[in-house]
């Protein structure tokens, strides 16, 4: 009986995985709410320790979770990979519509410690924004990687900054660390390596990616602990600026045009939804 107990958590934990890792994958989705929406986002936190003795002590509780995610994000990555190939402007529409819905919940972490937004707070937000529209102008709405999925020092180097950033962002309650990727123009470039298996690159967003988590977690703990606002309002400036990245300029008013801007309203949806339940049990 104790064996089978530890066997149906152990599925449940690869299951609550396989849903952190869907949200992952998906911009606009925040994998961080699913792990708090699923009841493991603290003891994941306390899990993740660069302590090695701890680490092994929670292998029982990581290892079901970790391969959950990874199977929810390769899963996910191969019906993207066809999207993108064949339905390039209704699925570019349904990711902007996520993160144009995820602007509320953005917005309300905000003002979460104050109840508005103060004056200095508007800084980071102009910072965000500027950056974003200075990259866009920059990269003339190109890849920042190379197109045939071949590595080079600087995607290397490109690939370990997204997979830091990418995993400190996905920690983070409200936030999609997909979306960040994508406001960064990585999104694209990492669904293709994980789709056709490019394990080099895998490997080097990995190596990003680690440090991003073990490294990350107190950081962003003290972080938004002392500048929760301006964390957020910095956030909500990369996602202003992002729109014009994302928006596909083949649209047109024909049949794919019109699916993309029924999956945009979908899409603007997908983040309310995905916290209803929590908002419900609160209540």
């Amino acid at each position: 009986m104790n064996f089978f107990a530890k066997s149906k958590d152990t599925i449940i934990l690869a299951l609550k995985g396989m849903a952190i890792g869907i949200g992952n994958a998906i911009p606009g989705v925040s994998g961080g709410t699913i792990a708090v929406v699923t009841k493991i986002f603290d003891r994941l936190i306390e899990s993740i320790v660069p302590n090695i003795k701890k680490l092994i002590k929670n292998l029982p509780f990581l290892l079901p979770v970790g391969i959950g995610m990874a199977a929810g994000i390769f899963l996910t990555a191969l019906l993207l990979e066809h999207l993108f190939e064949n339905y390039y402007v209704p699925t570019q529409l349904f990711f902007m519509g996520l993160i144009l819905g995820s602007v509320p919940t953005v917005y309300r972490e905000c003002r979460k410690d104050g109840g508005r937004v103060r004056p200095v707070n508007l800084i980071p937000f102009f910072i965000g924004a500027g950056v974003m529209i200075f990259l866009l102008f920059a990269g003339e709405g190109r890849s920042l990687f190379s197109e045939d999925g071949s590595l080079t020092l600087s995607d290397a180097c490109l690939y370990i900054v997204m997979g830091i950033i990418g995993a400190a962002s996905m920690i983070i309650p409200g936030i999609s660390g997909s979306m960040v990727m994508k406001i960064f123009g990585a999104y694209d470039s990492i669904i293709s390596a994980v789709a056709n298996l490019n394990i080099p690159v895998l490997a080097v967003f990995a190596v990003g990616a680690v440090i991003g988590l073990f490294g990350a977690v107190k950081l962003i703990d003290v972080v938004l602990k002392k500048y929760r606002q301006g964390t957020y309002c910095l956030i909500l400036g990369l996602i202003a600026g992002s729109i014009f990245h994302i928006y596909p300029q083949e649209f047109r008013f024909n049949a794919q045009g019109i699916v993309g801007i029924v999956l945009l309203l979908v899409g603007m949806a997908v983040p309310f939804l995905t916290e209803l339940p929590a908002k419900l049990k609160k209540d």
